[in-house]
């Protein structure tokens, strides 16, 4: 069958396959991988004793070489060979994953000096070579690789050179293909074809981002100056800029060119539209198969994706599972800092959560062996491991480590393995949802969302993360009781009438600062629409609360200071590829979410909104109590009527001393007209047993109340209902 297909059939849409089935041999030959988070126990080595010890559940494979890095019957020999391996894996019941670059490879003169783009290695492949798999990437093009590049607006490139932590790099380096470019587009698919064809179940394809400062090829010019087209209003394009003439206008530069927001937002659209076309080559072989990129999601500036344009909320709707590389250094492993601080990723994990609506996402976190880690001891390291995955698992993700697995993450593996039956099917829930958006950042706009997540969970107040597309299905909507706004400037008509709905609807909203002043495309509205709300046609200059048909809107003030507050932080002198702190931008950072370092001022802000949460819902919301280290997470698997309560506790030093609670309490809702059938605790990776508790109903509010002694780093109570 001849591999290639016509540039016209790459480009059409591919219906996306929803995969909710559990491992099997279907009747068409083709491997359904188990796509439920509940299943996936994520092992970096393929090897057989050491997934087995584990309890893993997914794995990495074997798959095709790059073009032109062999001939052509080595290729078919590794392709066999991968072929082979990968059916071995599927055979014995393992989803299989396999590693993609989309990256360019070259070798310069020397370690120090400046790449040029006739030194990677394509072009040698293009010369000599590309003949040998017109089956897979077609005829050869027109224009050859050096012109593939991302490049400024001075036609130099970005480069990158890896080495291990600890060595020196050498002459080898990595510059990135542009995904708008027809040329590059056509040979990534030709070689994630090639992927599938081996048998793997996906790729987590790494660096489908663009890097910062570029992309200014004509294809970018094209193409930017069309999405304009089909994204701008031109009626919103007078107001911004006074200018409707998309043909001639010039890609922006720096922060405050006309079409700036929409500039990152098109490089974010333009990622997304890659990985559409990744997969959909693909699945031309496999319709099952998944894809990822490797979209970052920490290292300096968390989830926002205003550089690197790894776009999580847009993402989540095109990719299978997201793979996010979201801690830099030791300081933001989860734990208990020298100061006594808790650092906790929660805030970026649960956002993760609902950027990709329940898929996995699979957090690769840092080095936790030397020399990032200087003389790590078995203490140590199983400690880390242990807070690392419960942190991941608490929220929905799962925990890939990056080299070895020590005792303590082997002991977490198996007790997931043995309570995967009520896993299976969960999803994280609360009555109280903050909303999150990147569109915030992207129009160089403040927003609170990962800090205020923080200072919930500080306040031990079980809560969930939306996304603007959660807001699209009323239903779903009105299982919440509170909604909060935590300052969003942009907000669309569309967003702002289905809150108007929600509150008329029985719902609660509680805004922070001036939101929804701007449509989606950082225009001023006329008249806000949440402001109906108010009764009011202009944001209160002090705290207001109304009633709204069944529900009630709460907004507090907020005026943004000068200082925006923006957080105080040391720029690390090896800064990594990933970017900038971001601190001289935005106050919503790892530095101050994950490390604590929320700025006083805002902080004093976020408090008042637990504390207006707490008044509107009337003692409504689950909460724990006796531990400032000790966070709560909330699932409901609806299919076997449970509620799953995840506890971890970050009382966990760098060097594995864990101090365990000496007593926590924990008020968890539940389900209207529904009792507690049986209570089943572990708080030491133990057998699960039947502990104590109370089914307490107030003023119409069911909740259970139980105190479980948390032995180590992490518990789960399994709650069954009738």
């Amino acid at each position: 069958m001849k591999r290639f297909i016509s540039t016209a059939l790459q480009f059409g849409a591919v219906s996306v396959i929803i995969l909710l089935f559990s491992c099997s041999i279907t009747s068409d030959s083709f491997w359904k991988p188990n796509t439920d988070w509940g299943h996936w126990r994520l092992g970096h080595r393929s090897d057989f004793e050491f997934l087995k010890k584990n309890n893993f559940t997914v794995t990495f494979g074997g798959g095709a070489p790059n073009f032109e890095s062999v001939s052509r019957e080595e290729f078919e020999k590794e392709m066999m060979e991968a072929k082979q391996f990968n059916k071995t894996y599927h055979d014995s019941g393992y989803i299989v994953l396999r590693y993609l670059s989309t990256s360019l490879n070259g070798e310069s003169e020397t370690p120090t000096s400046e790449p040029n783009n006739q030194q990677i290695h394509m072009l040698d492949f293009y010369n000599n070579h590309w003949e040998d798999y017109m089956d897979y990437i077609g005829p050869k093009p027109p224009e050859d690789p050096t012109t593939w590049i991302t490049i400024r607006p001075d036609g130099s490139f970005p480069y990158y050179r890896y080495a291990p932590y600890g060595t020196e790099t050498g002459k080898g380096f990595e510059t990135w293909g542009c995904p708008n470019n027809p040329y590059y587009v056509r040979m990534m698919e030709g070689r994630i074809r090639a992927q599938a064809e081996t048998g793997i179940d996906g790729s987590y394809v790494d660096w489908t981002h663009i890097p910062g400062g570029t992309c200014y090829c004509k294809y970018c010019v094209e193409a930017f100056r069309n999405y304009l087209k089909n994204h701008l209003p031109k009626d919103m394009a007078e107001k911004k800029y006074g200018s409707t003439d998309y043909d001639t206008i010039e890609l922006p530069k720096e922060q405050g060119d006309a079409y700036w927001m929409e500039f990152r937002e098109f490089r974010c659209y333009t990622v997304a539209q890659f990985h559409y076309k990744l997969r959909s080559a693909a699945r031309e072989v496999n319709p099952y198969f998944m894809i990822s990129g490797n979209v970052f999601g920490g290292f300096g500036y968390g989830p926002v994706a205003y550089d690197a344009a790894g776009n999580m909320e847009m993402l989540g709707e095109v990719d299978d599972f997201l793979y996010s590389e979201i801690q830099e250094y030791l300081e933001s492993a989860p734990g208990k800092d020298k100061r006594g601080i808790k650092i906790t990723n929660s805030p970026a994990l649960k956002f993760l959560a609902a950027a990709c609506s329940g898929k996995p996402v699979i957090e690769y976190a840092i080095e936790i062996t030397p020399p990032i880690f200087p003389e790590p001891t078995e203490k140590a390291l199983s400690a880390m491991a242990q807070i690392n995955i419960a942190e991941a698992f608490a929220n929905h993700c799962v925990f890939r480590e990056k080299r070895q697995t020590p005792e303590g993450a082997t002991q977490m593996y198996q007790f997931l393995a043995r309570n995967e039956n009520n896993l299976v099917g969960a999803h994280l829930e609360s009555n109280i949802g903050i909303l999150a958006s990147l569109k915030q950042y992207l129009a160089d706009e403040l927003s609170f969302s990962f800090s205020l997540s923080r200072v919930f969970a500080d306040n031990g107040i079980g809560h969930i993360m939306l996304v603007e597309r959660d807001l699209s299905d009323l239903k779903k909507l009105q299982k919440l009781d509170l909604i909060v706004i935590p300052y969003l400037p942009l907000l669309s008509e569309e967003i702002q009438n289905r809150l108007i709905s929600y509150v008329e609807l029985g719902g609660n909203l509680l805004i922070l600062g001036s939101s929804g002043v701007k449509n989606q495309y950082d225009v001023l509205y006329d008249k806000v629409p949440l402001l109906t709300l108010l009764e009011t046609d202009t944001y209160p200059k002090s705290f207001m609360q109304k009633s709204r048909g069944e529900g009630t809107v709460c907004y507090i003030p907020l005026t943004i200071p000068e200082s925006r507050f923006l957080t105080a932080v040391k720029q690390k002198e090896d800064v990594t590829t990933f970017g900038p702190a971001m601190a001289e931008v935005f106050p919503d950072i790892p530095e101050a979410y994950t490390r604590g370092n929320i700025h006083p001022d805002l902080r004093h802000f976020l408090e008042l909104t637990v504390d207006s949460a707490k008044s509107i819902l009337k003692g409504k919301y689950s909460q724990i109590k006796g531990s400032p280290y000790v966070e709560m997470t909330v699932m409901s698997n609806e299919k076997q009527n449970l509620k799953l309560v995840h506890l971890v506790n970050y009382n966990v030093t760098i060097d594995g001393t864990v101090v365990s609670p000496s007593e926590l309490n924990l008020n968890v809702i539940l389900p209207e007209n529904k009792k507690v059938n049986t209570l089943y605790y572990s708080g030491s990776l133990s057998e699960m047993e039947e502990i104590p508790y109370k089914q307490i109903t107030e003023n119409g509010i069911t909740m259970i109340s139980f105190s479980p002694k948390l032995q180590g780093i992490y518990g789960l109570a399994i709650i069954s209902l009738k």
